[in-house]
């Protein structure tokens, strides 16, 4: 018996040794949390539950982790929350739309963070927009867009979302006649609208059009006649990008910053104010592990979520860049965005 329990305690004190040696979460450790600004089920909560459950093993304490929906006022709830009540330890993770920093520097008053002061960790993918119309538009390709003698209709969901008002970006930068229709409750409407007629097509998130209008695009109903990236998409090496078709820098600002920027920043994750640099650090490294992860590339390609990840330093840079840039310029990418709203309040400083 005596050899015995020497034989156990040794054993555990060889497993307590190997626990601190690789660093493993003790049970009373906190969690690394999540919180997403939407609801369940969502494209926010897919890639964030996805991105829990492969995150822990590129972490030195292999920590568990947990996911949180905070959903309201387009992610502001869940930015607020990160903003005001979470510990900047490095335990809590954001993702929140990330609009709202546009409508910051626009000196909306209804935004009650800083967003300059978060920190950001990365993104798994950006969006990339295009426009997609209908065969019985009439417009086959972009020639004969631009070359129209009366604006297409384009539907939009919403009124200021995102989509739409890239929608509002492209045309001011291009010179495209658009005639825009907002207030659809979603892509699925807006594809429905356009089989009935009411609109030729919209412009929105390729990752989604290609999804909701599979059938009309594989049935020739439907094309991409458009996109407005800074590089083109892989999926669409043939479509225009509408960067090279700018005629003047201003117009390639305009898509720059009105277009390129926001859609890099629509699904960043982000740490609460005055987390310590090397938290920042080390979950960004966790990050870029995970990107690189083929479980986790698996787990997406299952999904059919798309895996381009930013890291993010990449993004720190973009959200300094739209902070930088001239009142001036601010002002006539304002009108382009929300043509509809009065003057700003007071733009950021």
């Amino acid at each position: 018996m005596a050899i015995l329990s020497r034989g156990l305690l040794a054993a555990l004190l060889l497993l307590a040794l190997t626990l601190f040696a690789t660093g493993a979460a003790r049970a009373d450790d906190p969690p690394l949390t999540f919180v997403v600004g939407a609801g369940a089920g969502g494209v926010f909560d897919g890639y964030t539950r996805l991105l829990a459950r492969h995150i822990g093993r590129h972490l030195p304490e292999r920590p568990k982790v947990a996911v949180r929906n905070l959903a309201g006022g387009g992610g502001s709830v869940a930015a607020e929350y990160l903003y005001r009540e979470a510990k900047p330890d490095g335990r809590t993770v954001g993702h929140w739309a990330g609009d709202l920093i546009h409508k910051q520097i626009f000196g909306r008053t209804d935004v009650k963070v800083d967003t300059r002061r978060f920190g950001w960790v990365g993104a798994v993918a950006p969006l990339h927009p295009v426009c997609v119309l209908t065969k019985t538009s009439g417009i086959g390709d972009l020639s004969a867009w631009a070359g129209g003698k009366r604006p297409i209709k384009l539907g939009g969901v919403g009124r200021n979302e995102a989509a739409t008002n890239m929608s509002r970006v492209v045309a001011a930068a291009l010179g495209l006649p658009v005639k825009l229709i907002p207030g659809y409750r979603g892509l699925e409407s807006l594809r429905l609208a356009a089989r009935r007629q009411e609109v030729a097509g919209g412009c929105w998130h390729w990752q989604s059009v290609k999804k909701t209008w599979e059938k009309m695009l594989a049935a020739g109903e439907a094309q991409v006649v458009l996109q407005a990236m800074a590089e083109p998409h892989p999926e669409l090496p043939s479509v225009p990008n509408a960067v090279d078709l700018a005629k003047s820098e201003n117009a390639r600002m305009l898509l720059m910053y009105g277009v390129h920027d926001p859609a890099k920043l629509a699904r960043a994750y982000t740490l609460p104010p005055g987390t310590p640099d090397e938290q920042v650090a080390r979950l960004r490294k966790a990050f870029a592990g995970t990107m690189a992860d083929p479980a986790f590339v698996a787990g997406a390609n299952r999904l059919g979520l798309e895996v381009r990840p930013l890291d993010g330093a990449a993004i720190e840079k973009t959200v300094k860049g739209l902070f930088a840039l001239d009142p001036k310029f601010l002002v006539q990418l304002r009108k382009a965005l929300f043509p509809d709203e009065p003057a700003a309040d007071t733009p950021a400083q």
